[in-house]
């Protein structure tokens, strides 16, 4: 093959750069190995400043890492300009974090969840296990892990509680009631900072289009749910409203 039907063959397949494109190709090359540096780096101070904190590698963090060769096709430059082109590449890749090993709840039981950390200086943070978003002192943090593995037992438990709750209001209404269609809903009031937040009810709907809406009591206690909300489909007149005052028995 002559170096005329080479050439030809290398542009076909895109192969040959111009002077240009080939440092786009080398600048990339160096980026990646400059960032995959920055990255290890990074990741060695956040897992020191963890285990000087008493985080415990295995049980309260872990890390997944990875620095490694990577050869594949990657584009560069710009469509909009028709500078854009792909060439096989290879280069460093890194990828992965430090996380800290948290619980939440999933199907009514605590599974583990992993929650990335990053750092700033000599400070971490992990917004998944913290209210604010911002860096705390290492030892505040691991404070904050402990005290977040306790309210996900208290939710579970206040879960289980409410489950239990709703349960045994369906069943109680519908045997009061057993043409009425008994179910379990939800309403929603404004919380403290967090907009509208929602909680559960029963709600009895009778044939006549008419329903009753129950809120459960403190502490999930049965039998002790409070109206929410009730709607009449009848409409009353004056007249039979005055009627039934006038029929209702004396104090």
């Amino acid at each position: 093959m002559t170096n005329t039907e080479t050439m030809q063959l290398d542009l076909f397949n895109g192969v040959v750069l111009t002077t240009k494109q080939q440092e786009q190709v080398d600048s990339f090359i160096k980026n990646q190995e400059k960032r995959a540096i920055q990255c290890q780096e990074d990741i060695s101070k956040t897992m020191l400043l963890l285990d000087e904190a008493g985080f415990v590698m295995g049980v309260d963090y872990a890390c997944n890492f990875e620095v490694e060769e990577v050869t594949s096709i990657r584009e560069f430059g710009y469509s909009y300009n028709n500078t854009n082109f792909e060439y096989e590449v290879t280069y460093i890749s890194s990828h992965g974090c430090v996380y800290l090993i948290t619980d939440s709840i999933k199907d009514g039981k605590i599974k583990k969840h992993n929650a990335t950390v990053t750092r700033e200086r000599n400070k971490l943070m992990c917004t998944y296990i913290t209210e604010q978003y911002r860096y705390y002192k290492p030892s505040s943090l691991l404070t904050k892990l402990k005290e977040h593995r306790k309210s996900i037992i208290r939710e579970l438990d206040r879960n289980n509680k409410q489950q239990a709750c709703l349960d045994y209001t369906v069943a109680k209404y519908k045997k009061l009631y057993p043409k009425a269609k008994v179910r379990i809903g939800s309403d929603y009031y404004r919380g403290y900072r967090r907009g509208y937040e929602s909680f559960p009810v029963v709600v009895v709907d009778f044939k006549s289009g008419s329903s009753v809406s129950f809120k459960l009591g403190y502490d999930y206690k049965f039998d002790d749910e409070m109206i929410h909300k009730s709607y009449d489909a009848q409409k009353e007149t004056i007249k039979q409203k005055l009627e039934r005052f006038n029929n209702q028995k004396a104090k």
